[in-house]
């Protein structure tokens, strides 16, 4: 696949998330929580996140390897597809087993929730399986469409408990599980039907595909999405347990996390993209340095867009969105944000380390990120709760973007392009003072973001650190 077409296919991703995924964040699940209540949606909230601190029981870092090891040796693989398939439900199996038991060891009472979230868990982690391989196949766009398909079903469906009540019923937890059940697994049968159709056949596993290799194989990618999940997903934890005041710490933390969260789903989405093509890349010895500046480019300058946005609006997104605005609800949102940075790096470099075989490398770096993460954590949690974890997000993902950045430049031999990481600062200083003035008259808040990110835009157009011309020949078409 040539560059334009990729970049294409990635603009095409990028545009259908930005439109599908926000809306079901914000416009669904945050609609439900508003309608259920605080306690009934902080019942369904605890089990989901139980529910993904073992998500990567479900996956072991298979997916990944599934993306990188497809894309590289395309023949070999899939041959053994009906196999990683088998392995799948194996692990499903497991991951069902091991949160059934913390959650008898928890005294957990709403076994229905419970059982719901572990089904939605596993069709999701099977259809992220499935759309690896159209991934891996190079078949970007289709994947792109198919990246917010559960997520569009989902609208659709809850969209009429909470829009027109009158008609469907209004919503509750159950009715919003039964929907995510029901989108997800329609998305699953269409991806096998797209796969079937393109002659992409699951064949019989054969018994002596279980071997000391494939394991080892699979192994650093399991531990690379272990020490992830605990990297971003352990503090919220500590700090609902060993804070005097945890479970108000973590309420007001969740807050700033999820619009950290929906920041980063356009990193995820970018990565899910460039593992493949990098490997491919890389097993047909093409040079990677263009694709990785631009694609850095492209995720930095989201980033720093959304952080000085965030950091300069703060009281004004806190009350559209959670109907308050105290000081100390301000701080913590102002300082979870500037995790996105990290995010971003760590997005672009962390995957090209896997995609070129220094996965063993990129375990080593998660593991130091997330023994720097838990020792901050421990130490200032107790005393400065929700902000303690912001500022220990912020050490311990400033390192591990550092250290991979630096890890793939040595393997590569290629530079870490300084200027362009000044540029990132200018835009950040340059979307701040703009939105310093604006806010200083009497324009409408949201007339006023908007000409924030125009400017963004133009920095990037102007500094050249987008080329335009893969964007705009697929626009034409």
């Amino acid at each position: 696949m040539s560059h334009s077409k990729f970049y294409s296919s990635l603009l095409l991703l990028i545009v259908l998330n930005a439109v599908i995924k926000p809306f079901w964040i914000f416009g669904i699940d945050r609609q439900v929580q508003n309608i259920t209540g605080a306690a009934e949606y902080g019942t369904y909230f605890s089990l989901l996140n139980l529910s993904i601190v073992f998500g990567f029981l479900l996956d072991w870092g298979l997916t990944n390897f599934i993306n990188r090891e497809l894309a590289a040796k395309k023949t070999e693989i899939q041959q053994q597809l009906g196999s990683f398939f088998l392995l799948k439900i194996l692990f499903a199996v497991l991951y069902a087993g091991i949160v059934v038991v913390v959650a008898l060891i928890a005294d957990v009472k709403r076994w229905d929730i419970l059982a719901a979230v572990i089904a939605i868990q596993f069709l999701t982690f099977l259809f992220l399986f499935l759309r690896n391989i159209i991934t891996a196949n190079q078949w970007f766009k289709t994947d792109a469409w198919l990246s917010v398909l559960d997520k569009s079903l989902m609208i659709l469906l809850a969209g009429g408990f909470i829009f027109w009540p009158a008609v469907f019923g209004s919503i509750n937890i159950d009715k919003f599980l039964l929907t995510q059940i029901v989108s997800t697994s329609i998305a699953v049968v269409i991806v096998v039907i797209i796969l079937y159709s393109k002659r992409i056949i699951f064949k019989r596993p054969k018994l002596n595909f279980f071997t000391r290799s494939v394991i080892y194989s699979v192994l650093p990618f399991a531990l690379t999405v272990f020490l992830m999940s605990v990297h971003v997903r352990a503090d919220g934890f500590l700090l609902e347990r060993i804070h005097p005041e945890g479970a108000h710490e973590a309420g007001i933390y969740a807050a700033a996390y999820r619009l950290l969260d929906a920041s980063n789903m356009v990193g995820y989405l970018i990565a899910s993209f460039f593992m493949p093509f990098i490997a491919r890349l890389w097993s047909e010895d093409h040079p990677l340095e263009k694709t990785i500046l631009q694609t850095r480019h492209l995720q930095l300058m989201f980033a720093v867009t959304i952080v000085a946005i965030v950091i300069m609006l703060a009281p004004w997104l806190q009350k559209i969105l959670y109907h308050r605005d105290d000081a100390y609800s301000i701080k913590i949102l102002r300082w979870c944000l500037p995790a996105l940075i990290g995010y971003s790096f760590v997005q672009v470099y962390g995957t090209v380390m896997t995609a070129t075989g220094s996965i063993v490398n990129f375990c080593y770096l998660n593991l130091a990120a997330v023994f720097i993460n838990i020792i901050l954590n421990l130490f200032l949690i107790p005393h400065y709760g929700a902000f303690g974890c912001c500022v220990s997000a912020l050490c311990s993902q400033a390192f591990l973007a550092i250290a991979t950045m630096i890890s793939v430049n040595a393997k590569l031999k290629i530079s870490a392009n300084a200027n362009s990481l000044g540029l990132y600062i200018l835009n950040g200083v340059a979307i701040s003072a703009v939105l310093f003035f604006l806010s200083k008259t009497s324009l409408n808040t949201w007339f006023t973001l908007t000409i924030a990110m125009l400017a963004s835009l133009i920095i990037m157009w102007s500094t050249k650190m987008i080329s335009l011309n893969s964007w705009l020949s697929f626009l034409k078409k």
